[in-house]
C-alpha cells in the first residue's frame, strides 16, 4: 500500500503520495475541498522528467519544502529546484526557485487536471460520469463543474510568469534562474478568492507550540510537538468558532463523538475549541424524528458531510446521528468546561440544548426504561452506533451475534450518561436549582448501582462488553471496561480490578490495549476492532487509572504510547495499529488508516503530564 502525505489548513487539504504526488494512480490522491476531490493529477516536470525530491521537510502542516531535481543527477544534474507549496485562504501556492547548473533553455511543465469526485466516491462509492467546462485564462486555466446539487465548482489555475495551456499542461520555456508561482484556487459558485494570510497562520502555529508542556526528554517533545502542531491543522473555521475535524483524509467533517473527545482533552489547554465545538453541536441538535438519518429531538450529531453525494441524497450524512454516545458526551463536555472556566454566561446560552440533551437521554436512549442508554442496530447505516462501529464488534462469549431487532447497551455509554447526569447536576446547582442538581444527582447513583449489578462479572473479574435486548452480558474481555474507567462510574474497588485485567497479557499488547482479548472469539490482531490496539482507547483508560489513583499503571500505559509514536518516522501515533505483542517488533500501522488523526493528536497533550509525574487526581467516588 502506498505511503499517503497530507497537507492541510481549514476547509482545504491535500492528499499525495510519498513525495506529495497527485496522479489517478494513487486513487486518494488529490487536492480537497468540502468533501470534493477539485484536482486529481498534479505533476511537475522539468525537461519532460518527473521533478523528484532529493530532500522534503514538513515545516508546518500546511507548508512543504522540498529539494528537487529531475531524473538527472550527480554529475549529469542540470537545474536544482526548491519548491514551497503552502495552503492558505482558498487556495494553494506553489513556488519553484530554478538554480541551473549549465547553460541552455529548461523546458518546464505542470500536468494538471480535475474530476470534482464526492469524498464517498474517492473511497469506493458509485461513481457518475461528470461533464466540467475546462477553458484557458489568463496565464492559466479554469475548470467548471456544475454540480447535481446545484452548486458550481471552480478550480483556478494562474501562474506567474504567466504560462501557456495546451489542454493537458501548463508550460514555461524558462533561461538561467528564474521563479515560478502557481496558484490554484478551489471556489464554490460566485466566491471571490481569498488568499493565504501566511503571518496570521504562522502566528497561529506559534501560539499554539507555546502553549503545549515542555517535557524533559527530547523525543517526547519531538511527539508532543508533531501532535500539537496535528492539532492546530485539523480546526477548520465555523461560525460558531474554531472546531476539530476527525482526521484526514477520509473524516474532514463534523463528527459528534470525536471532536467531543477531542474537546474533552483540549479543555486545559484551548478552551476556544471547546466552546466552538459545543456552539456548532448545539446549533446541530436534533429536533426531529427523521427514520432516515436517525434525528431525534435533543440529540446529538453524528456525522455530517457537504460533499454532492449527499446534498442528492445518496447518503444520510445531512447530518447523521447514528450515534448513542455523542448526546451523553455533549453535556458532561458542558459540565467539565464550567468546572475548569466558571463561564456560566457560555452555561446559560447552552442550557436549551444541554436540557434537550438530556431530555433525549431519558425518553428515546432509553425505550425500556430501565436506566440504560441502548441503541438498536440501523440497517440503512451504522450497526453499532458506538465507537467500535464495525458490524462485526459486538457479540457474545460464544461468537454469536446479538438479535440485531432489540437494543444494545455498551459499557461505556453508561459510564458516559453517569458523568452526564453527574454534570447535569453540578450545573443545575451553579444556577441556582437545587431540586434538579439533586434529582440528576440520584439519577447518577441510581444508574452505577444498576450497572454494576447487570454489567459486573465475578467470574472474570471484569465488566461485560454490553448487554443484549433481553439484558444478557456479553461476557467477552475488550478494551471497553478500561476506557470507561475514564467516567467514573465504577466503585473504587472495581477499577484496580479492571486497571490488572487490561495490563494482562491477554489485553496488553506492549503498545496498548488490544480491542478484543487474545484467545477471545473474532480476535485478529490486524482486524479494525476485534485485536488492534487503538491509542485513543488505551490513552482514555490511561486518564481513568489516573482518576482512580492508579498512577503507576497510568504511567505504564502512557509511556508505552509515547513509545509508540517514537517509532513512527513522522512522530505521530496512527489511528490504530494491529494488536501483535510488544516482543514482536515495532507497532504495525492499519494500512487505511488516518494519519494525523485527531483523537490519537491530542494523546501526548492529554498524557505529558503523566510523563512528568505531575498528573492531577480526579475524584471518582
Amino acid at each position: 500500500m502506498q505511503q499517503r502525505s497530507v497537507l492541510k489548513e481549514n476547509v482545504l487539504y491535500w492528499v499525495g503520495d510519498a513525495d506529495f504526488g497527485v496522479y489517478p494512480g494513487f486513487e486518494e490522491s488529490g487536492f480537497y475541498r468540502r468533501d470534493t476531490r477539485y484536482l486529481s493529477h498534479y505533476r511537475w516536470l522539468l525537461d519532460g522528467k518527473p521533478l523528484r525530491p532529493l530532500m522534503q521537510h514538513l515545516i508546518r502542516p500546511y507548508h512543504l519544502r522540498q529539494s528537487c531535481s529531475n531524473d538527472d543527477l550527480g554529475y549529469l544534474m542540470k537545474t536544482g529546484v526548491r519548491r514551497d507549496l503552502m495552503l492558505g485562504g482558498l487556495e494553494a501556492t506553489d513556488t519553484l526557485h530554478l538554480s541551473p547548473y549549465s547553460a541552455g533553455a529548461r523546458q518546464l511543465r505542470l500536468e494538471v487536471a480535475a474530476d470534482f469526485s464526492d469524498m464517498f466516491q474517492v473511497r469506493g462509492a458509485p461513481k457518475w460520469e461528470r461533464r466540467f467546462e475546462t477553458a484557458p485564462v489568463e496565464g492559466g486555466v479554469e475548470f467548471r463543474y456544475a454540480g447535481q446539487d446545484g452548486v458550481l465548482r471552480r478550480a483556478v489555475i494562474t501562474a506567474e510568469p504567466a504560462a501557456e495551456w495546451d489542454g493537458q499542461a501548463l508550460s514555461w520555456t524558462l533561461e538561467g534562474a528564474a521563479r515560478v508561482q502557481v496558484t490554484a484556487r478551489l471556489l464554490e459558485n460566485d466566491e471571490l478568492p481569498v488568499p493565504g494570510d501566511w503571518t496570521a497562520l504562522e502566528a497561529s502555529y506559534a501560539q499554539w507550540m507555546a502553549a503545549a508542556p515542555r517535557l524533559s526528554d527530547a523525543r517526547d517533545q519531538e511527539v508532543l510537538d508533531r501532535a500539537t502542531a496535528d492539532l492546530r491543522s485539523l480546526l477548520f473555521d465555523t461560525e460558531h468558532g474554531p472546531f476539530p475535524a476527525a482526521g484526514i483524509p477520509w473524516f474532514v467533517a463534523p463528527f459528534g463523538r470525536d471532536s467531543l473527545i477531542i474537546a474533552h482533552m483540549l479543555l486545559p489547554h484551548h478552551q476556544d475549541v471547546v466552546r466552538g465545538t459545543l456552539r456548532l453541536l448545539a446549533a446541530k441538535q436534533g429536533v426531529r424524528y427523521d427514520a432516515v438519518t436517525l434525528e431525534q429531538p435533543g440529540k446529538i450529531l453524528h456525522e455530517e458531510r457537504v460533499g454532492e453525494y449527499t446534498r442528492t441524497g445518496h447518503t444520510p450524512h445531512r447530518p447523521y446521528y447514528g450515534s448513542v454516545d455523542a448526546t451523553p458526551l455533549f453535556v458532561w463536555l458542558v459540565g467539565e468546561y464550567y468546572r475548569q472556566s466558571a463561564d456560566l454566561e457560555l452555561v446559560r446560552e447552552l442550557r436549551p440544548h444541554w436540557e434537550a440533551a438530556l431530555g433525549w437521554m431519558l425518553s428515546d436512549a432509553d425505550p425500556d426504561g430501565d436506566g440504560f442508554l441502548e441503541y438498536t442496530p440501523h440497517p440503512g447505516g451504522i450497526t453499532n452506533q458506538v465507537w467500535k462501529d464495525s458490524s462485526d464488534s459486538v457479540f457474545f462469549e460464544d461468537g454469536r451475534d446479538p438479535d440485531p431487532q432489540k437494543p444494545i447497551a455498551i459499557v461505556e455509554v453508561q459510564g458516559y450518561a453517569y458523568a452526564a447526569y453527574l454534570a447535569a447536576a453540578e450545573l443545575y446547582a451553579v444556577l441556582g436549582e437545587t431540586e434538579l442538581a439533586g434529582a440528576f444527582r440520584a439519577r447518577a447513583e441510581t444508574l452505577r448501582a444498576a450497572f454494576v449489578s447487570a454489567f459486573y462479572l465475578p467470574g472474570l473479574n471484569y465488566y461485560a462488553h454490553g448487554l443484549d435486548g433481553d439484558k444478557r452480558p456479553m461476557r467477552v474481555k475488550t478494551s471497553n471496561p478500561a476506557h470507561a474507567l475514564w467516567t467514573g462510574i465504577f466503585p473504587p474497588e472495581h477499577a484496580a480490578m479492571i486497571a490488572r485485567e487490561a495490563l494482562s497479557s491477554e489485553l496488553w499488547s506492549g503498545w496498548g490495549i488490544r480491542t478484543v482479548a487474545e484467545g477471545a472469539p473474532r480476535f485478529n490482531p490486524v482486524s479494525y476492532h476485534n485485536g488492534s490496539v487503538w491509542p485513543h482507547d488505551t490513552a482514555l483508560a490511561a486518564l481513568g487509572m489516573r482518576r482512580y489513583g492508579l498512577e503507576a499503571e497510568a504511567r505504564t500505559v502512557a509511556r508505552a504510547l509515547f513509545d509508540a509514536a517514537r517509532w513512527s518516522p513522522d512522530r505521530r501515533l496512527h489511528e490504530l495499529f494491529a494488536g501483535y505483542a510488544r516482543e514482536d517488533g515495532p507497532p504495525v500501522p492499519f494500512p487505511a488508516a488516518c494519519h494525523p488523526q485527531g483523537w490519537d493528536a491530542v494523546i501526548p497533550l492529554a498524557l505529558a503530564p503523566l510523563l512528568e509525574g505531575t498528573g492531577q487526581r480526579e475524584s471518582a467516588d
